[in-house]
């Protein structure tokens, strides 16, 4: 079990970062900036995944690899990258078609 303590500042943080969320989420955007805000995240978060798993590409290694061509031949950390963003892709396409997380799907 792991112990964790709040200090006033990690809570006024907390609190700061509620605030702002709730800001942004009365921000209309259009869906193209939805779309560049959904995209960019997705890359992020293959960056950071596979890097977390020892992954040596750099940040703009992994972009590159996403927006290259996708008939092009990988080395193995390029293709867990590609791999893990097309993932995202899919799975996101499946909860915009309403269909349930699953074993299965997953």
């Amino acid at each position: 079990m792991i112990k964790v303590t709040i200090t006033n500042d990690i809570l006024n943080s907390i609190i700061e970062i509620e605030l702002n969320r709730y800001k942004i989420s009365l921000v209309e955007l259009s869906q193209n900036v939805l779309n560049k805000l959904r995209k960019n995240s997705k890359k992020k978060s293959s960056y950071a995944s596979n890097k977390i798993e020892g992954n040596p590409l750099s940040e703009k290694q992994a972009e590159e690899v996403i927006e290259s061509d996708e008939r092009k031949h990988y080395l193995k950390p390029e293709q867990e990258v590609r791999n893990y963003f097309l993932s995202l892709n899919y799975l996101e396409e499946k909860l915009n078609n309403k269909e349930k997380l699953s074993k299965k799907l997953l």
